[in-house]
């Protein structure tokens, strides 16, 4: 039987980074190009058009898939009926917040070219709704296969329409676009795939279900927004707080040289995150047969991470400045020293991902906004008090700090946890 489990854990993850190498490498790419043909300035607007909505993508989420998840793993004909109710629910999230978002940007003191490039990417935030409520199936049928048919159909896409319009000098702009059309791309690839699958596909509009859904994913939901907010907020107050004089940069341009080491930190991550979105099915399986049980699976898949995470900090410390000079040239050799620091702590951000799933595996998801609200809080105060001096290095060294912090507080309250369930 464990044979069996991993298996099923090893092809699903291996399928995810054969999405994720896909599309990664078209991103990669496009980021070349974008560096290569626009520059530190306009990499800088780039990655601010990309990275604005993606702080808002966890808030769509809000914890719904991990809870759907978890219930539809004990239960999978329920598996479409909570596929459409949460699909329907998110769309109409999705605009809502696109379009409060697109009002507020009068108050940022961007360009008006710039407010209009983020504005138009604000749809990545709807576009990221309906690819990950289609997880929702593919997660719990271990078709992650499927999933990455999708996604290579949609990054397809972006390579194609980005070559053309960097050929035609377009603005960078319209660059950032093509994410958004490449994402609906994949969504109708995906619910096309969910309707050819052998499930059942009767549902009822449920409001009942979302509320109760809703109201059980609140603690995760606000957890993954503090955790967004770590990911993202010091690009954009990178933008916003004045740069030291002694960089001579821009605020874009250094948003630019923080955005591509970042970028690449991030490639690091799909690991254990994929390894965590095959693994996390089968830890609420295993803990239905009891706690020894799921403490076997939960030890292996934490060494695991914890070899991944070390042998992913030492290769890439060694590899930054090739990386650096691969992707943007000497324009950003200030990168590299970023990229550094954020991989020095690459172990922490492996071993966080398993412990916080353990927590939400034991239906003690209730601890964790009180975890990131603390990070985000020393995320902020650091970051106002730091970038003004030390700009782009002190945000590098801040966002492993706040993991550290993130990996204390989930340790504790793992142990907590465990207790509350197996105290007899």
């Amino acid at each position: 039987m464990f044979n069996i489990t991993t298996l099923k854990i090893a092809k699903n993850t291996i399928y995810q980074l054969i999405g994720k190498v896909i599309s990664m490498s078209i991103t990669i790419l496009v980021t070349v190009l974008v560096t290569r043909n626009y520059g530190p300035d306009g990499y800088g607007s780039f990655s601010l058009m990309q990275s604005f909505p993606a702080l808002f993508f966890i808030i769509v989420d809000f914890g719904l898939n991990a809870i759907s998840v978890r219930e539809v793993s004990r239960n999978e004909s329920k598996i479409y009926s909570y596929f459409v109710n949460i699909l329907i629910f998110r769309v109409v999230l999705s605009l809502a917040f696109a379009l409060v978002l697109g009002l507020l940007l009068v108050f940022f003191p961007y360009e008006p070219s710039l407010v209009f490039g983020i504005r138009l990417s604000l749809l990545l935030i709807l576009t990221q709704a309906l690819y990950a409520t289609t997880n929702i199936v593919f997660q719990t049928k271990l078709r992650y296969d499927l999933s990455v048919l999708g996604q290579t159909a949609g990054y397809v896409f972006i390579l194609g329409a980005s070559l053309y319009l960097i050929s035609q000098s377009a603005s960078v702009t319209w660059v950032s676009f093509t994410y958004v059309v490449g994402g609906f791309i994949t969504f109708f690839v995906n619910f096309f795939l969910i309707r050819q699958m052998s499930i059942e596909k009767a549902f009822t509009y449920d409001p009942k279900l979302i509320k109760r859904l809703f109201i059980e994913a609140l603690p995760l939901g606000i957890t993954f927004i503090f955790s967004q907010m770590n990911f993202k907020e010091d690009a954009i107050l990178l933008s916003i707080l004045p740069v030291p004089e002694s960089f001579n940069l821009s605020s874009t341009e250094t948003v630019g040289v923080y955005s591509l080491p970042y970028k690449v930190f991030e490639v690091s991550l799909v690991i254990p995150t994929f390894f965590m979105n095959a693994s996390y099915p089968v830890l609420v399986r295993h803990m239905e047969e009891g706690p020894k049980r799921l403490q076997d699976t939960f030890t292996k898949v934490l060494a695991f991470l914890l070899l991944g995470g070390l042998l992913a900090g030492v290769v890439g410390y060694f590899l930054a400045p090739w990386m650096i000079d691969f992707l943007g040239g000497s324009d950003f050799s200030q990168s590299i020293a970023v990229l550094r620091i954020l991989l020095c702590g690459a172990v922490v951000f492996y071993m966080t991902q398993p412990i916080s799933w353990l927590i939400v595996t034991l239906s003690r998801q209730k601890y964790l906004p009180y975890i990131y609200a603390c990070s985000v809080a020393f995320n902020l105060v650091f970051n106002l008090i730091f970038i003004p001096r030390y700009s782009f290095y002190a945000a590098s060294f801040i966002t492993v700090f706040s993991e550290v912090l993130i990996l204390i507080l989930l340790s504790f309250f793992a142990r907590k946890a465990w207790r509350e369930n197996y105290a007899s």
